[in-house]
């Protein structure tokens, strides 16, 4: 192939690499005269391509060994150009080339379908907080007065005209609670800031609440690791622990709380009919209560990275059980929600928002978590054959 038809091949892949520009950019009419242009380019190609195998034809067995070396042969050059055309190449016609198998020789011209935007892999959270009590205070620590707890006597009898006795007084004591602050601070470069076209900010108010739940759920955990766990073996403990150490007096609003395990392991037991002890609330299926002897508790599960299962190297699985009526267990005393703070001149630690450009992020939450009531909870471990619980989160 002459040097004439190789820069014409050149200007017929610059052309068709213009009319899919102008078409990505919607330049629909500009489009339509380039692909015009590039047909009249094709067949001014073909027609020298005709006179240049005719001369080859009319030389045959005198191609120049220059020649040989550019294209690989008489048929090679004929397939390149037949490729061309087509609109594809041919890979047995040149053992390199352009190809996007590797960047630097085409690679790089090939577009990828990379999408910006943030999208969110499906995760199961659970917010133990939505349990408690959460008392909103404007100091940053103080005390509840209560009447401590006591067995009521009865008034003594009196004969008619006779002296009243003094009776027993009632005792108080108070729930004090100190403030904390907890919270951390995160770089941004403004340039990211300035160049990306995500949402960076709402992003990282998500990252930040996330964080701020986790660091509820681990405090609740803490509240109630304060009692040590009791290890069971049968439902009937539980029953126990409901209608016995928590008592009427916290049974009608208790739940209980547990993890996939549990309601895993809940979820196979049946009564001597047949019947399963778990059950869906028929207004709200996806809320489940379990059959414990005459009464009905609603079953609070979260995911095991939540609250994880003890597993031990003989083979059994400790799974949290946990019945309470938590409004009354456990409280929160929220002085300030998380609190964000964002500047472009702050210092922290070993950064310098000035001069390094950076936008310096600051959350901060401030709160107390107390056991209010030891009596409305109990903390209880169900030990069961590893084997029999599959599902792990």
């Amino acid at each position: 192939m002459n040097k004439e038809l190789l820069e014409l091949l050149d200007s017929i892949n610059d052309k068709k690499a213009e009319v899919k520009k102008l078409v990505a950019e919607n330049k629909l009419d500009e489009a339509k005269k380039a692909k015009d242009e590039l047909k009249e380019m094709q067949d001014k190609f073909d027609l020298l391509k005709d006179l240049d195998d005719e001369k080859v034809d009319d030389m045959k067995g005198k191609a120049s060994a220059k020649t040989v070396k550019k294209v690989g042969g008489d048929v090679a050059a004929k397939e390149f150009a037949d490729a061309a055309r087509r609109g594809f190449h041919v890979e047995n016609a040149l053992s390199s080339g352009i190809r996007e198998g590797s960047d630097p020789d085409g690679g790089y011209i090939v577009p990828e379908d990379i999408r910006t935007k943030i999208n969110d892999w499906k995760q199961s959270e659970f917010s133990l907080e939505s349990l408690i009590s959460v008392e909103p205070v404007t100091t940053n620590k103080g005390g509840r007065t209560y009447e401590k707890k006591s067995d009521s006597q009865p008034f003594q009898d009196i004969d008619e005209g006779e002296a009243l006795e003094e009776m027993d007084t009632p005792e108080f004591e108070r729930v004090s609670y100190t403030i904390g602050d907890r919270g951390g601070w995160l770089p941004l470069t403004n340039d990211l800031l300035n160049d990306t076209d995500q949402n960076i900010t709402n992003r990282i108010t998500k990252w930040i609440a996330r964080k701020s739940n986790a660091t509820s759920n681990a405090k609740v955990i803490t509240l109630i690791n304060q009692k040590a766990a009791t290890e069971i073996e049968m439902l009937d403990d539980v029953k126990k622990a409901l209608i016995v150490t928590l008592g009427s007096a916290y049974m009608n609003a208790a739940q209980i709380l547990t993890n996939d395990d549990g309601l895993l392991f809940l979820s196979t037991l049946k009564d001597n009919n047949g019947r399963e002890l778990l059950q869906p609330n028929p207004l709200e299926p996806m809320k489940m209560y379990l059959s414990v002897g005459p009464i009905k508790v609603p079953l609070v599960w979260v995911p095991n990275k939540v609250i994880p299962s003890d597993v031990t190297t003989k083979g059994k699985r400790k799974i949290p059980i946990i019945p309470a009526d938590f409004k009354e267990a456990f409280k929160k005393y929220d002085r300030q929600k998380v609190s964000l703070l964002a500047s472009n001149i702050a210092v922290a630690g070993s950064l310098n928002a000035f001069t390094q450009n950076l936008t310096l992020i600051r959350a901060i939450e401030r709160n107390d978590f107390k056991v209010l009531d030891k009596d409305a909870y109990t903390n209880l471990k169900m030990v069961i054959d590893d084997a029999s619980v599959t599902g792990e989160s």
